[in-house]
């Protein structure tokens, strides 16, 4: 086997691996979502778009749900997130307990090393094409 094969079939497992773990891992942690969203409610009174059409909407806006957290934890600086979200709001998710917000780093953590998996499957079979 040469060592090309050996890594396409890594980053493919990688790549697998991450995804499987993405899914099974975010339906078992569903429920502190909902937590977290509740708790949202509660402080502010309503409950924002993402949050409601990702907690009903099924499989299809599944991770959509999520955009709340990503924007406030990861992107407070871009333009967009300052205009869907208030610094009241951001501070919300940015002062949660690190218990209430582990699950969201681990499986977002996943999807990136999945997400990096598949950018390197499609440049290694780039590099066997040209």
């Amino acid at each position: 086997m040469k060592t090309f094969d050996l890594i396409i079939i890594i980053l493919t497992f990688l790549f697998l691996l991450s995804l499987l773990f993405y899914l099974i891992y975010g339906k078992i942690t569903e429920r502190k979502f909902d937590v977290i969203a509740k708790k949202f409610a509660k402080q502010f009174g309503y409950m924002p778009f993402s949050m409601a059409v990702g907690k009903s909407g099924g499989f299809f806006f599944w991770g959509y749900k999520e955009s709340y957290l990503i924007c406030a934890l990861f992107f407070t600086k871009f333009p967009a997130t300052k205009k869907s979200l208030t610094p009241q709001e951001i501070n919300f998710f940015k002062n949660l307990n690190r218990a209430e917000i582990s699950w969201f780093y681990i499986k977002y953590i996943a999807i990136v090393i999945g997400l990096l998996s598949f950018i390197g499957l499609l440049v290694m079979f780039k590099l066997q094409a040209a």
